[in-house]
């Protein structure tokens, strides 16, 4: 966290999240929000599908709606740098085995995780929080459902979140900066998306190998606009455990 919130790089990447969130939130989430408070989902419908649309129509908060789809998309490329650098930069410098002498592996590594997933849960609840007040700003009457809607946007993207962070606290024990973790998980995710449709098209017995990405569960996640959403938190929850298991045997069985 102090990395993040006292170093000239973790703010400069704050910086570069708020701007682009206040650009998304004041030009399509409230644009695009107006359009479906008045009924009028032509706009959205040139980009989207009927039956997301009908998804999108259904929120009884529309900005919320607008929010989701970008969320569920967004939150995961910004995982890619915000949770990249846990333990790679430290390796490199050799300060991870100056570190390991004061403290178990396992709680470097477990800390890293949960100190990346602090800093990106704070940012999601000021994201969220600036939906929230647009909702309200633009109808009063909506506070109650909005705060029942914000909950159930955050905690959901919060374990998305988290399936991406797992991950890339493996990679991050592998590569040599932030920057090389980034373009490494990068490549893997292509390849591995490209490989499963392959795998899914060639031989569709291997369709369900697809779950064993991050993110695979998003697109079932764009149909859902309640509390219903929670039935996948079993897909993330698993992915996260797996790959935090994963890392913790590794980064106890190599050299530091």
């Amino acid at each position: 966290m102090q990395r993040t919130f006292s170093t000239p790089r973790g703010l400069t990447v704050v910086a570069a999240f708020l701007l682009v969130w206040a650009l998304i939130l004041w030009y399509l989430v409230k644009g695009a929000a107006s359009w479906l408070a008045n009924g009028e989902g032509v706009l959205v419908g040139s980009f989207f599908n009927s039956r997301l649309i009908e998804s999108l129509l259904g929120w009884q908060v529309p900005e919320f709606s607008v929010f989701w789809v970008i969320g569920l998309y967004l939150f995961p490329l910004l995982c890619l740098m915000l949770a990249a650098d846990q333990t790679a930069a430290d390796r490199t410098r050799g300060t991870l085995r100056l570190l390991s002498l004061h403290t178990t592996r396992t709680s470097l590594f477990l800390g890293r995780f949960t100190g990346a997933m602090i800093v990106q849960a704070l940012l999601l609840a000021l994201v969220t929080a600036a939906t929230l007040m647009l909702a309200v700003v633009r109808n009063e009457a909506l506070l109650v459902p909005a705060l029942d809607t914000a909950a159930m946007v955050f905690v959901n993207l919060l374990l998305l979140i988290a399936a991406y962070t797992a991950a890339m606290a493996v990679i991050s024990l592998f590569a040599g900066s932030a920057r090389q973790a980034t373009t490494w998980a990068t490549i893997i995710w292509i390849a591995l998306t490209v490989l499963l449709s392959w795998l899914a098209h060639r031989y569709p017995e291997t369709a369900n190998l697809r779950w064993l990405v991050p993110g695979a569960h998003i697109t079932s996640l764009l149909h859902h606009n309640s509390w219903q959403a929670l039935q996948l938190a079993i897909v993330p929850v698993v992915q996260a455990t797996v790959l935090l298991v994963a890392g913790w045997f590794i980064i106890n069985r190599r050299d530091l």
